[in-house]
């Protein structure tokens, strides 16, 4: 089986910089960041300071496939970053989408084919950004593989062997499409709810009404969930409610920083999505009605 030599990693922000440092500090000479010529030009001026320490990426040059693309850009930044990425695809390369949402590994099957496509998701303490600073506790997991992992494919064997070298902690949950529902539905609570309130997660672990209106939105999703024959569904809110109650009483979700900063949100892959989704199995969704609502008219 032919090991991963080359890695390259588009969006250097919250979460791929978490990574994007690990691959740094492990394969320096086999890995690249793919961006465009303004941020490369930012990126080559002031690098990245991540937990203190200063990194200078190599960018790829537009030549050669690459053998693992991750993809850790916002998701309306998709869209570009499959152009961007679309020179180092080659027939052996596998691309791993860490973006929030359920939908993103079927918009870049239908780019370049599902052959090349590993469901993903990244799972752990937000960072915190100021600038070119960034600072994470180290507090995370990527989950992966294929829709199907009770036997494990070549492909995600080859992402687990580099992961291994690189030191990244990740899990292969046996219903990948189950695994990505759950944390459909905890941003569905957290993000959202720490967005219409303005408060980090220690307010829904302080706040019963705080935590109620994150519960009322989950259950929502969760019963779309169900009517969809995703498996685990009747389970998902009680994981959610134990993962917010792990938190980081003072981490703030990336939509409550994406509001803070007056930048748009990523409510359509949550509750727009799952609005969406209702209307298919014909089940209401008012709260998330709401917070799509309100959050889409900031």
């Amino acid at each position: 089986m032919k090991e991963i030599e080359s890695v390259a990693l588009i969006g250097l922000g919250a979460v791929g910089a978490v990574l994007g440092t690990r691959l740094q500090d492990t394969m320096p000479e086999r890995f690249t960041v793919i961006a465009d010529a303004r941020r490369r030009q930012k990126l080559s001026r002031e690098g990245i300071d991540f937990n203190g320490k200063q990194y200078d990426f190599s960018f790829a040059d537009g030549t050669g496939t690459k053998d693992l693309i991750l993809i850790a850009t916002k998701s309306t930044a998709l869209s570009e970053a499959l152009e961007a990425i679309a020179p180092y695809i080659g027939p052996d390369t596998s691309i791993l989408s860490l973006l929030n949402g359920i939908d993103s590994e079927e918009t870049v099957a239908g780019r370049f084919g599902a052959g090349h496509v590993l469901y993903s998701y990244f799972l752990g303490h937000p960072s915190m950004r100021q600038e070119n600073r960034i600072v994470h506790d180290g507090v995370y997991r990527i989950y992966f593989g294929e829709a199907d992992n009770r036997t494990l494919s070549d492909k995600v064997l080859r992402v687990c062997r580099l992961f291994d070298q690189a030191g990244i902690p990740y899990e292969i949950p046996p219903d990948m499409i189950s695994a990505l529902w759950q944390k459909f539905i905890i941003n569905i609570g957290c993000n959202q709810t720490t967005a219409l309130l303005r408060r980090p997660y220690g307010h829904l672990q302080r706040n019963p009404e705080a935590l109620a209106l994150a519960v009322r939105m989950m259950d929502e999703a969760a019963e779309v969930a169900r009517r969809m024959n995703i498996g685990g569904a009747g389970e998902m809110v009680g994981h959610a409610v134990e993962a917010i109650r792990s938190m980081n009483p003072d981490g703030k979700s990336s939509m409550l920083q994406d509001v803070e900063a007056g930048r748009a949100t990523e409510i359509g892959i949550f509750a727009g999505m799952l609005c969406r989704l209702a209307e298919r199995v014909e089940y209401p969704v008012p709260w998330n009605r709401a917070a799509l609502q309100i959050l889409s008219a900031l």
